[in-house]
Formats: structure tokens, C-alpha cells, sequence
């Protein structure tokens, strides 16, 4: 019996190029998602408020809204976070607010949720075309995350990158999303701590507190380049990942 041809698809596009078209689709959204998130930031009365010389205002909005504002504080910290705001800004307004460890629990858990969010867009959105279009930096990581994924993560957090393209970048990977959030935890943690400790000086011991996150801050940026000076996978991740700062 003589095998019938189907008709071919009109103008040439078969399910593979309806596949190239929606995932360009979801590229385009993601990219306008962040650059609007970035503007917003940036220009609008928001970044305002996010100005180091004008946290303080924002505290005492905080402040006014009494037992809601540590949920109000999370939802509007891990909002900022994956919208591009410096999650430092977040540390530090925490611990003006809520105190050392109060504010280090949340602004941790929102460092951590926002960055979530981000995972999670890029891989819904941006990673099956963004995969193909990072290069050199996405190599370095995916190849070491199979075998050294947790440690990968919180090597990555103490690099000078934005929290944002960490994110992002993870994102395309095919890291677990319980690694991704263990590492991020644990990689955000002393950094989110140090910045609390200098935003509690308001509250109280104000030269002692100045004197001990800053001695602090020092040796995590000490600690964190002897490690990565001395470790093989430290050094080529820190050459290909901040070869251009993001």
C-alpha cells in the first residue's frame, strides 16, 4: 500500500519553529519584566525611598504600621529583591527596624524569597533560549553544579554580582531548586548579618556595633578572597563569572 504525504505546514513552520517562536516570546516578556522592575527602582518614588541619605523615612513608615510590619517588611523586601533593588539597602533598614536578630531572620528570608522568584521566572520564561545565549559564564557554572551544586551556590553569593543576576544565572541551570535555596541561604546569611548589625547602630551601642560589623565586614572580604586565591574552582569561577561585572 502506498504511504500517503501529509501536507506540510503552511509557510514552512512545523512544531519545532512554533517552539523557537514561543520561546523567543517568553525571552522578550522576561527581558521587559526586568527592565521595568530595574526602572521602577531606579525612577520611580520608590528609589526614593531606597536612597541610603533617605532609609530613614522609610522606617518610619514601616514603624507606623506596629505588629504588621515584619510581614509587610518581608512581602515588600523579597519584592524589591527580584525587582533589582541592593539587597544591602534591605539589611540595613532591617536592623533599623526590627533590631540585629529580628531583622537578620527577615531580611535573609526575603533576600532568599526574591531570589526565588527570579529562579523561578527564568526557568519558566527565559531559560530554554537564554541557555544558548550566556556563554562562557553559564559553562563555568552548569559543569560544577552536578557535581559540587551546593557549594557552587554559596561560592557564587559572595562574589561582587548582583543578587539578581545570581538569580538569574542559577536559573538556567538544572540545579534542584532545594540546592539553590539551601546554598542561597547559607551563601546570603553572613552578608545579610553583617549589614543588619551596622542598621541596628540606630537602635543602640552605636560605636560598638559601627566597630564590630565593620571589623566583621573585613574579614569576610578577607576570608572570601584568601579562598578564593588558594581554591582551583574558586578561582575560575570568580575569572569567568566577574570578567565583566553584571
Amino acid at each position: 500500500m502506498k504511504d500517503i504525504d501529509l501536507p506540510e505546514s503552511p509557510s514552512g513552520i512545523g512544531p519545532e519553529n512554533g517552539k523557537n517562536s514561543l520561546n523567543i516570546i517568553k525571552t522578550i516578556l522576561l527581558t521587559f519584566l526586568l527592565i521595568g522592575s530595574l526602572a521602577l527602582v531606579r525612577y520611580s518614588p520608590l528609589g526614593y525611598y531606597l536612597d541610603p541619605a533617605h532609609v530613614h523615612l522609610l522606617q518610619e513608615k514601616l514603624a507606623g504600621f506596629h505588629s504588621m510590619a515584619p510581614v509587610i517588611f518581608f512581602a515588600g523586601g523579597a519584592i524589591l529583591i527580584a525587582m533589582g533593588a541592593p539587597r544591602s539597602i534591605i539589611h540595613v533598614l532591617a536592623g533599623m527596624v526590627f533590631g540585629f536578630f529580628s531583622g537578620t531572620l527577615l531580611s535573609t528570608a526575603a533576600a532568599v524569597t526574591g531570589s526565588g522568584v527570579l529562579f523561578w521566572l527564568t526557568r519558566l520564561l527565559g531559560r530554554p533560549l537564554f541557555h544558548q545565549k550566556t556563554g562562557s559564564r553559564l559553562k563555568a557554572v552548569e559543569g560544577h553544579l552536578k557535581s559540587h551544586g551546593l557549594l557552587v551556590i554559596i561560592m557564587m553569593r559572595q562574589l561582587p554580582l548582583t543578587c539578581m543576576f545570581v538569580s538569574i544565572l542559577i536559573g538556567l541551570t538544572s540545579v534542584r531548586t532545594s540546592v539553590f535555596i539551601s546554598g542561597s541561604i547559607i551563601g546570603l546569611l553572613p552578608a545579610a548579618a553583617i549589614f543588619t548589625l551596622f542598621g541596628s547602630s540606630v537602635r543602640g551601642g552605636f560605636a560598638l556595633r559601627v566597630s564590630i560589623a565593620s571589623c566583621l565586614l573585613v574579614l569576610l572580604v578577607l576570608a572570601v578572597k584568601t579562598f578564593y586565591k588558594r581554591s582551583p574552582l574558586g578561582r575560575e569561577l570568580s575569572q569567568k563569572l566577574t570578567k565583566d561585572k553584571a
